[in-house]
């Protein structure tokens, strides 16, 4: 992968950052013992995730960037105390410095010598009469930066006494990102939530570049939330829009206070007007639309995604459950087969077979996703979906998640809603433990649990005609 300020050390197979001190800063850099070229460590393979790639170098660039605004800053005075300490962290990564090591050291011994002279060189002394004599080629340091990067030496790794808002940002991007590579999915899976996570670090951003980075204290939190979110409301006409432009940053926020700076509260803040303005999803004409939706998923003109789709009626099957769905976990002997089969096991559910058409549907391919690699790896596939939805029925209103709710309202008018196997049917996760319970350890892949599954499938199928 070609990516800026991206290094490869082919001898180790690791990555690594690389950017290269402004001349006109190098010889300042010098002073602080700052190597012209500064390499930094990904903590990452070659072979990782574009997106975990990008991710690091962001972060490792951010550090760099910290570094540079220090030696190029002239009015020390204006930075805040969480500014030094902030600055202080991007030079014991760019030095290759370890917080901590006089923790329990005892002042003016050789340790503690050893420990100052490795972190600050010549300027450890600075304050002592006579310096300049001595070093008069050397620039004294900032005493504030002397003074953050003497508490970070005494302080174990982790701790810090001042938070800023990019660190919030930035810890809860680390979240989002090992939440992405510890799912037990498909890559299909892997590939939407890395969009999602896309997504969600622009609307970080976004509020970064509203509020500035400021010192992360409740007050500053929760005023800069309120006032963000007046913001969006002013700038967004619906406001389910300025809601997920809102919840991404409040989140981040919550989670640093949560489990960092813990001495912290965050305000839960409400767009006025986000519920009202959500749509009832229109469910499908049992008598019209959906007789018409059930032959186009027998007939060969529409695509196989899209026919799996309809089928995915009588099961609640969202579009993302049907195409990580894999051959392998089509059970065609007992009759079922498993939905989103490589998703996360509490998400797994057993899906009734219906009859051969939908079978052969299932295995066109023979390994993989149902639904093929190609037409896995796509994008939209709810689009695509709609598309179909409506060139059927005729009715624009229809979105893919009105299907979810028609199996639902179908299921209610056969008089079977209410059943408890229905919400399992349906990924309603409540009456998963109920099966397990009853079933023991097979729950609900257990024979007689499928059987109940299959009655009530054939039941809201009944008054729909049988194609060969």
């Amino acid at each position: 992968m070609k990516l800026k300020f991206l290094k490869e050390r082919k001898d180790s197979g690791a990555l690594a950052f690389q950017r290269k001190i402004p001349k006109h800063l190098t010889g300042k850099a010098k002073l602080y013992n700052i190597k012209p070229v500064v390499t930094l460590p990904l903590d990452l393979s070659i072979g990782a995730s574009e997106v975990n790639v990008v991710t690091r170098i962001e972060q490792r660039n951010k550090q760099f960037e910290t570094l540079l605004r220090f030696l190029e800053q002239t009015d020390h005075h204006a930075v805040s105390s969480a500014g030094w300490e902030k600055t202080a962290r991007a030079y014991f990564k760019v030095r290759g410095l370890k917080a901590g090591t006089l923790k329990n050291v005892e002042v003016g011994s050789d340790e503690f010598d050893y420990r100052m002279d490795e972190a600050l060189g010549v300027n450890a002394d600075q304050h002592r009469q006579g310096w300049d004599e001595v070093y008069p080629d050397a620039e004294r340091m900032p005493e504030q930066f002397i003074d953050a990067v003497y508490e970070i030496l005494q302080h174990r790794e982790g701790s810090k006494r001042f938070h800023l808002f990019s660190d919030a940002i930035d810890y809860y991007k680390a979240y989002k990102q090992s939440e992405i590579n510890k799912l037990a999915g498909t890559g299909v899976e892997k590939a939407r939530k890395s969009r999602e996570f896309k997504k969600d670090c622009k609307r970080l951003e976004g509020f970064l570049d509203f509020t500035g980075n400021q010192e992360f204290t409740q007050d500053n939190a929760n005023e800069e939330l309120r006032r963000y979110r007046n913001h969006l409301v002013n700038h967004h006409d619906n406001a389910n829009t300025a809601k997920r432009a809102l919840t991404v940053p409040a989140a981040a926020l919550r989670r640093y206070a949560d489990e960092v700076a813990t001495n912290i509260v965050i305000t839960q803040l409400k767009v006025d007007g986000q519920a009202t303005s959500s749509k009832q999803r229109p469910v499908l004409d049992l008598e019209t639309e959906l007789p018409l939706l059930w032959a186009a998923a027998h007939n060969e003109q529409y695509g196989q995604f899209e026919r799996l789709s309809i089928f995915g009626i009588f099961s609640g099957a969202s579009a993302a459950e049907i195409v990580q769905t894999q051959v392998e976990d089509v059970h065609a002997l007992e009759g079922y087969y498993i939905l989103g089969g490589t998703k996360q096991k509490t998400r797994q559910r057993p899906v009734i077979i219906i009859n051969q058409t939908h079978l052969t549907l299932l295995t066109k391919f023979k390994e993989g996703y149902v639904v093929g690699e190609k037409a896995a790896n796509q994008q939209n596939h709810s689009g695509k979906f709609a598309d179909v939805l409506r060139k059927v029925t005729g009715n624009s209103q229809l979105v893919p998640y009105s299907c979810r709710h028609t199996g639902k309202f179908l299921a209610n008018t056969k008089g079977v809603g209410h059943k408890d196997v229905m919400e399992t049917m349906f990924g309603w996760t409540g009456n998963k433990r109920e099966a397990k319970d009853n079933y023991g350890k097979a729950g609900m892949f257990s024979k007689p649990y499928i059987e109940q599954m299959r009655q009530i499938t054939n039941k809201i199928l009944e008054d729909l005609p049988k194609y060969s």
